[in-house]
């Protein structure tokens, strides 16, 4: 129901943006045939400035209308991305999420210990879900950059 609205809405407003530039469209041819186009009673140079703020004022208020935002929906990104994993792998992603996407390696080995952390994180590094950088004597791991909104 909430979508159709908004459809309409869009609707209407494409449809009086529309109507409003052929309107002008017409204004204007009308005064240059006649040969009055500098005694308009709207300046022909004040139109084309105009039609173009009030287009991307109506381009704005529809993308936003249309379009989901993604904080909105980040708990479901969040809770369909863990849903793919193994709990192990889980309880890392949580922490690097809560880390603000970036956690040393050595942080997460003293929670988890280190061979299986390595491994898991082996793991998650090979089907590109997080990245590893050298970091001293340890890496620093974060998610991978299509991730960055869940933790942005």
């Amino acid at each position: 129901m909430e979508k159709n609205r908004k459809l309409i809405i869009v609707i209407i407003l494409l449809t009086g943006f529309i109507f409003g530039v052929s309107f002008s469209t017409f204004y204007v041819q009308m005064q240059i045939s006649q040969g009055t186009a500098c005694n308009c009673v709207v300046p022909i140079p004040i139109l084309i400035p105009t039609f173009s703020s009030l287009g991307i004022f109506i381009g704005s208020i529809v993308y936003y209308m249309m379009f989901p935002k993604i904080e909105e929906n980040k708990e479901k990104y969040i809770a369909t991305l863990l849903e793919l994993l193994r709990p192990e792998e889980k309880e890392i992603i949580k922490r690097i999420i809560s880390s603000n996407g970036k956690i040393t390696q050595s942080k997460l080995s003293a929670e988890f210990g280190k061979v299986k952390t390595f491994r898991l994180l082996e793991d998650l590094r090979m089907r590109g879900i997080i990245e590893k950088e050298q970091y001293g004597k340890t890496n620093t791991v974060k998610l991978n950059e299509k991730f960055k909104m869940l933790y942005s």
